[in-house]
């Protein structure tokens, strides 16, 4: 019967094809069938592989082909009586057989046939780029399963490698001034800084091409290039001094570390995780802890973590590591045997013990929810802020045949005392929503409903995921809220400097969950 179903589609297609006039057959340049269908089986076969629920190919192909829909809405995928049929204006144009549900190669070659047909059909389609296909029909697809999970083309893809791994570029930040090109930043060790490129310089030429004009994308396409390649570039200093260099490119990797030292307090800002996280943390505290006179110490840690969005997995890990001695750091669970992880600490604290408090807040997601609930739940750190984002999902990356890359959701993490952070997030035990008053009055505040906050959190750590009503109603006991200010930085200072306030607010993480163990 299958073989039969096979039969009819071809004869359907091939009528189809027999049926329109030549210039509506022929595309003005070859379709490229096999990149597609190489495409489209990668795709389709790692999501049903190694997405985080069991899912059928079926569905998410027939979904991936409606979203052509997008770029031609005169056409219609109609799935019925065993067959999947492409209609333009009402009309059938092709219909298939309906593969076997987990045939990810028999539906990845339906998918290629159809999308073949509808370029060969449309106006719209017929000069369009193939990747704004793969777009159209990844973002269908995956709209199936979670908003996590996404498909970035082949020159996002590049950029986000970029963000995540490093490139090779000189080591600037910029930004333009009507046409200008002007420097925000230099990279510490970079070959612009060793170059002696410097803040405020603006930027004439690269390789002897003139760039007034040229929009953000277009500069950063210059300026990076192959690590050890030769640049030479043109600057202009003070509005008088024209300034030629040469550069040899390195690998970059985008600084996420902030650091400032204020009153015996050191303040690490991290604003996501990439490659050189925590490389930049630990760079960050020892030059602090090694340049103290002696009869000025560092009295503790702030580690800023408020609008982190998260990022690499393991550079959370490494980060939450270096401050703990032993013990659990994450368990992450997921349907794919690679997904199951269990991690725990293997080092010294690098803080020697020292006070730490973690700022989050409704921003604070993934990555730095790993590092907020690790030193939470190990009482290493007091948690000050608002709720945060609650993203306790992690993503693996798959990079396909185009260079393109699909981001997919595959696994959950859990806390060390066994909570699921998704949907909860951290629940800070110095709470700052709303307004909370001055500095002195938070902290008083805070500590006097000190049996309260224990109790939220005990219900916190024990309430299961599937109770989200009473999770969402443990969340409005300490609102997510964007914060930004230096609020609660001042608020942190001041409970590392009070010694017995720190150790009240960090008996409060530790007391309910002490009790039941």
């Amino acid at each position: 019967m299958t073989a039969v179903r096979h039969l009819i589609g071809v004869l359907v297609l091939l009528s189809a094809c027999t049926s329109l006039p030549e210039q509506q057959v022929t595309p003005v340049e070859p379709f490229p069938i096999s990149d597609v269908e190489k495409v489209f089986a990668a795709g389709f076969g790692h999501i049903s592989r190694k997405y985080i629920d069991d899912v059928d190919v079926q569905p998410l192909v027939v979904e991936g082909l409606r979203g052509l829909t997008s770029l031609e809405p005169g056409i219609s995928i109609i799935e019925e009586h065993g067959y999947v049929s492409l209609r333009q204006n009402r009309k059938n144009v092709i219909s298939m057989p309906a593969p076997p549900a987990d045939d990810t190669n028999a539906w990845s070659h339906l998918a290629t046939m159809i999308t073949l047909e509808a370029t060969r059909n449309s106006r719209d389609l017929k000069n369009i780029d193939v990747e704004q296909i793969y777009e159209a029909v990844f973002d269908g697809a995956l709209s199936t399963l979670d908003i996590y999970s996404r498909y970035a083309g082949a020159d996002e893809a590049g950029s986000n490698r970029a963000q995540r791994d490093g490139f090779g570029g000189i080591g600037i930040r910029f930004h333009l001034v009507g046409n200008d090109v002007v420097v925000t930043e230099v990279v510490a060790g970079s070959p612009a800084d060793a170059a002696g490129v410097r803040i405020d310089d603006m930027l004439l030429r690269v390789d002897g091409e003139p760039i007034s004009g040229l929009g953000i994308e277009d500069v950063t396409a210059v300026l990076r290039g192959t690590v050890d390649s030769l640049v030479s570039l043109t600057f202009l200093r003070d509005e008088s001094s024209v300034i030629p260099l040469e550069v040899i490119r390195a690998h970059i990797v985008p600084p996420t570390v902030r650091v400032e030292q204020q009153g015996g307090v050191l303040h690490v800002r991290v604003k996501s995780f990439n490659q050189g996280t925590a490389s930049g943390v630990v760079k960050a505290i020892r030059q602090a802890l090694d340049e103290q006179p002696i009869g000025h110490d560092i009295k503790g840690i702030i580690l800023d973590l408020r609008g982190n969005p998260g990022g690499l997995l393991k550079q959370s890990i490494e980060v939450a590591d270096m401050f703990l001695n032993s013990g659990d750091i994450l368990d992450t669970r997921g349907r794919h045997p690679d997904s199951v992880q269990h991690y725990e600490a293997a080092g010294d604290d690098i803080a020697d013990g020292l006070p730490i408090v973690v700022l989050i807040d409704g921003r604070s997601a993934s990555a730095s929810e790993i590092v907020a609930a690790a030193l939470q739940d190990r009482e290493r750190a007091v948690i000050l802020g608002t709720a945060s984002y609650g993203k306790g999902t992690v993503q693996t990356v798959i990079r396909l045949p185009n260079n393109g890359e699909i981001t997919l959701t595959w696994s959950r993490f859990m806390a060390p005392s066994g909570y699921a952070l998704h949907g909860l997030g951290v629940y800070p035990v110095i709470c700052t929503s709303g307004d909370q008053g001055d500095v002195s009055d938070q902290l008083i505040q805070a500590l006097s409903t000190g049996d309260k906050t224990a109790d939220v959190l005990e219900s916190w750590r024990d309430t299961p995921r599937t109770e989200v009503e009473t999770r969402r109603n443990l969340r409005n006991q300490c609102p997510p809220e964007r914060h930004n200010d230096v609020s609660d930085v001042e608020t942190a200072r001041a409970l590392i400097r009070d010694k017995s306030m720190y150790s009240r607010a960090l008996e409060l993480t530790t007391e309910r969950q002490s009790a039941s163990n």
